[in-house]
């Protein structure tokens, strides 16, 4: 096929097509009072920038405050509904947490049991002050 049978508009598609689910994606959170920029909250007892998780490498921000484990993935890998998709979001309060380990799974090193029945597993950095932080939140 020549180039000159092709519509011009075809070209800008793909371009325009992304940007709108970038665009809908921001307004989204928005809308969810989620940040488009996540920042590691300034009460946290342990913080790591660059975390794994599911199907995340290392593009996750790990935060332990004293009442929460947040869980989200740093820009851009938080836009076009990628945390939604993949289950990169968690805010899990610290009563709802009844287990915390160091666990030796690949591509993992921590497991924290919740409540529900759901497992979350991370490879963090320090593994060790990862659990004593939670623990010191009091989580299991």
């Amino acid at each position: 096929m020549d180039a000159d049978q092709f519509p011009e508009w075809l070209f800008w598609l793909a371009p325009v097509w992304i940007a709108f689910w970038v665009l809908l994606s921001v307004v989204v959170r928005r809308g969810r009072d989620k940040p488009i920029i996540p920042r590691v909250p300034q009460n946290a007892l342990y913080s790591e920038r660059s975390a794994s998780g599911g199907m995340a490498s290392n593009c996750l921000i790990v935060a332990v405050t004293p009442d929460a484990l947040v869980v989200t993935p740093r820009f851009p890998f938080n836009l076009m509904f990628l945390p939604e998709i993949y289950g990169m979001e968690h805010n899990v309060s610290r009563s709802a947490i009844t287990q915390v380990s160091a666990s030796r799974s690949w591509g993992s090193n921590v497991t924290i049991s919740r409540r529900d029945g759901r497992d979350l597993k991370l490879k963090v950095r320090d593994p060790a002050r990862f659990v004593a932080a939670l623990k010191e939140a009091g989580a299991a």
